[in-house]
């Protein structure tokens, strides 16, 4: 016959119950983990942003993008240690974000951003190859009309997409955070979508996907065991420049492959631009810079999109001869105000 056990008993079996649950560590979400990736076959994570039968917006999802990601990665959220809205990582050590912030950033508002909200903005140095050399053909296959494998992800709606004004023009594009950041993560740096525009990322294997890797502490990849994301240092590798023409094509073309009308009043002429992806050398910069070898030396490092610019946004102030140049007043996300990004590499 079942007896009852002396209270004392029950009750130091009680206490040691509760020890063992105060001891499990309550996880947050982080941008490689969490509901992004890692997925088990009976895995909890679909319900934090899915629902099957009652989603109050497309994709199945319980809130329309941005507004799901910033409940997680918003201004006093707490879902995840990367605050993208005040441009701050809230976690152990702390800091700014490397991307820079939507709203803030280093306490300061933001005086330009890429988009999040599906608002139409110019994909600036985007218009010559989307609509010239590969037409139609850049997102299909010009023999069956399906989608090509390496089409862009960018269609927030399925009346959100590119526009394409013509030969030699910027592209409109509606962005949003998942047109750039894959929420099921994958084996890019911060989760970046690995198929991009083909005009310039055919020339990557497989074309159409771009492989972006970083100097972290774990390996190079978030696939990595041990990868462990920074994300207030520069510890970028290789691939984030090439991931950035997806959008911004031309910035990697030679002068002379085509004219192009960046809205400064000249129209469709042919445009010289600054290297990228060049190794620096003996030049010293305190940009953040890729460093191939991933050994620390400077020798081969390169200067790259993010060396001038912000991914997210940027708190910089243009006066006199920068802020007339076009877009007017605009400080294009950069990382230094007026044009400190040129004089930190220069130093004239």
């Amino acid at each position: 016959m079942f007896q009852r056990m002396p209270s004392i008993i029950r009750y130091a079996i009680a206490t040691g119950l509760a020890l063992v649950l105060l001891a499990i560590p309550v996880v947050s979400a982080r941008a490689n983990g969490g509901p992004h990736g890692g997925y088990s076959a009976t895995t909890a994570a679909c319900a934090g942003c899915h629902r099957a039968h009652t989603a109050a917006a497309e994709s199945l999802l319980i809130e329309a993008v941005p507004n799901l990601c910033f409940t997680c990665h918003g201004s006093a959220a707490t879902g995840a240690d990367t605050n993208v809205t005040d441009g701050v990582y809230e976690g152990t050590g702390g800091g700014n974000l490397l991307a820079g912030g939507f709203s803030f950033y280093n306490g300061a508002a933001v005086t330009s951003t890429h988009s999040v909200d599906g608002t139409y903005q110019n994909a600036w140095g985007s218009g010559v190859n989307w609509v010239s050399t590969y037409d139609c053909a850049g997102c299909h296959n010009p023999e069956s009309g399906l989608v090509w494998p390496g089409a862009p992800e960018w269609g927030i709606s399925p009346n959100a997409w590119p526009t394409f004004p013509g030969r030699g023009q910027n592209v409109t594009m509606p962005l949003t955070c998942t047109s750039c950041h894959d929420p099921h993560g994958g084996r890019n740096y911060r989760l970046l979508q690995q198929r991009m525009h083909p005009p310039y990322t055919q020339q990557e294997d497989p074309p159409g996907y771009v492989l972006v890797t970083s100097n972290e502490v774990g390996g190079q990849n978030p696939n990595q065991p041990g990868y462990v994301p920074n994300y207030t240092n520069s510890n970028y590798r290789l691939g984030m420049g090439d991931w950035c023409t997806g959008c911004h094509s031309t910035y990697h073309d030679s002068p002379s492959v085509n004219p192009f009308n960046a809205e400064d009043g000249r129209g469709l002429v042919t445009r010289y631009r600054h290297s990228m992806n060049v190794t620096l050398g003996a030049l010293t910069t305190n940009l953040p810079l890729e460093d191939p070898s991933g050994n620390g030396a400077s020798g081969d490092d390169q200067l790259f999109c993010l060396s001038c610019h912000f991914a997210h946004g940027s708190t910089v102030m243009t006066i006199g001869w920068a802020a007339n140049v076009a877009p007017a007043n605009d400080s294009v996300l950069l990382r230094l105000d007026n044009r400190g990004v040129c004089e930190d590499c220069h130093k004239k």
